[in-house]
């Protein structure tokens, strides 16, 4: 029979081996249960949408009783994440980011990172939108340079950088050396470079700003490009036009519908290389709704023409369209009219409005209070387009300001510039009116971007570029 001390000493270290097993398996469950720590403004339904939980699922799994007790720093455990681990948090997809190379920055494979966002289809990880991503992976501090292929297979690509193709395809995580397509960009096994979710080749790099466009405003495509690369887009169904601005940037500018539905717009943009090389890219680009007031307004009826307005607004989109690749503003616009008038609106851009309950639009432009006879100056350098006499907009000046960049002065009672003129900022170029159809004396100005309509006060406001 064995002695007490050792009879003792056996049972401790059996308990313990049978404890060990159940301890390591918590331990385990509890590193591979990915969690989430409560940010102020948290609530625990907005929680339970962002990572695709049932509410009642997850108060369970993190035994809340009460969802009002949720407190600032509170772990919260996210059940049904598998092969998720570690504390999770959000990143701001940027315009560029691709789904191959956010799943190579986050270390995370990517069907993982589509089932953690609900991603169904790449398109759906649109510039600006919030991704949830655990935090604890291990950060690589260089990856591999990108390169693009052009026109070339994967085995000429390999043999022009003296890489192995197999190489090439592995880094690629490619099923073969035939997996690609012209135009593909290609990571380079031995080389580095920051870490980076981008798709771009590493002679490109682009952003969209900001990250989500507005109803009403200016949107700004920047590309870093070669300056005697070639280089077109699309957002929707208008063309962007790229001019060169310095350092190796390229610049678009673009106005988006002031009534366009808020939702996600495609973005593309197609970019020749000074060797011929050829690359591709499209991103959706969300529009959010602009904070905009309503009218109602009873005006008689034979101020009201739909088809006239139509066509005049055609007219104007005529003259809007092209886009010089002159720049000739710099910084921000100044007002039309000189102080206090500048800050006197009796009508602002956007506007919603019905007239008489039979036809609806919106005000285009912002108006500024005068009397007959109040001066109107140029708000920056440009080239007058158009200088007459309209219908419905009485008597109009148009200056092009360059690069798709154009302002309207409407109702003047006088024009005092002639078409293809050049004019400069603070000259004098027209007098307030009441020509057109309009209740009475005032200047409608309008700022024209892409050849749509922007809200003027912008200009006035911040510097584009």
């Amino acid at each position: 029979m064995l002695p007490k001390t050792l009879r003792t000493l056996l049972l401790t270290l059996l308990l313990a081996l049978m404890v060990l097993p159940a301890s390591a398996a918590r331990a385990q469950g509890q590193a591979e249960t990915p969690y989430y720590i409560v940010q102020p403004g948290d609530t625990l339904s907005a929680i339970a949408y962002r990572f695709g939980v049932d509410m009642k699922t997850l108060a369970q799994a993190n035994d809340i009783a009460n969802p009002a007790d949720l407190k600032i720093g509170q772990k919260l455990v996210i059940p049904g994440l598998e092969g998720v681990h570690g504390q999770l948090s959000t990143r701001t997809v940027a315009f560029g980011d691709s789904l191959t190379g956010l799943s190579r920055v986050l270390h995370l494979p990517e069907n993982t990172l589509m089932r953690l966002n609900r991603v169904v289809s790449p398109y759906q990880l649109f510039a600006g939108r919030s991704l949830i991503v655990p935090i604890t992976a291990a950060k690589q501090k260089t990856f591999p340079q990108r390169i693009l292929t052009g026109q070339h297979s994967l085995l000429e690509t390999a043999l022009q950088h003296g890489q192995s193709p197999w190489a090439l395809a592995l880094t690629n995580q490619l099923p073969g050396t035939w997996a690609t397509l012209p135009g593909d960009v290609l990571a380079l096994p031995g080389t580095s470079s920051p870490p980076t979710a981008s798709a771009f080749p590493q002679q490109l790099t682009a952003k969209v700003l900001p990250s989500q466009w507005t109803q009403g405003r200016t949107g700004e495509v920047r590309l870093e490009a070669p300056k005697d690369a070639q280089i077109t887009g699309t957002f929707g169904e208008h063309t962007l036009h790229f001019f060169f601005w310095k350092a190796q940037t390229w610049v678009a500018l673009q106005g988006v519908f002031a009534l366009a539905s808020p939702g996600l717009y495609p973005l593309t943009l197609d970019v020749t290389l000074p060797d011929g090389r050829a690359f591709r890219f499209d991103q959706a680009i969300r529009v959010q709704r602009g904070q905009y007031a309503y009218e109602r307004l009873i005006v008689p009826a034979s101020l009201l023409n739909p088809q006239l307005n139509k066509e005049e607004e055609a007219r104007f989109e005529a003259l809007t369209a092209p886009a010089t690749p002159t720049r000739y503003w710099q910084g921000v616009f100044k007002a039309p009219e000189a102080p206090p008038l500048d800050t006197c609106h009796p009508s602002y851009f956007g506007t919603r409005r019905n007239y008489n309950d039979t036809f609806y639009w919106y005000h285009t432009g912002l108006d500024f209070c005068g009397r007959v006879g109040t001066p109107i100056y140029a708000p920056a350098d440009g080239v007058v387009v158009f200088a007459g006499q309209t219908e419905i907009h009485g008597n109009v000046t148009i200056i092009d300001h360059g690069w798709g960049v154009y302002t309207t002065y409407c109702h003047q009672s006088e024009i005092l510039v002639k078409k293809g003129q050049r004019v400069h900022t603070g000259e004098l170029i027209g007098k307030v009116g009441r020509t057109g159809r309009v209740t009475g004396p005032h200047l409608h100005w309008e700022v024209w971007v892409g050849d749509v309509p922007v809200d003027p006060q912008e200009w006035l406001s911040q510097a584009f570029p």
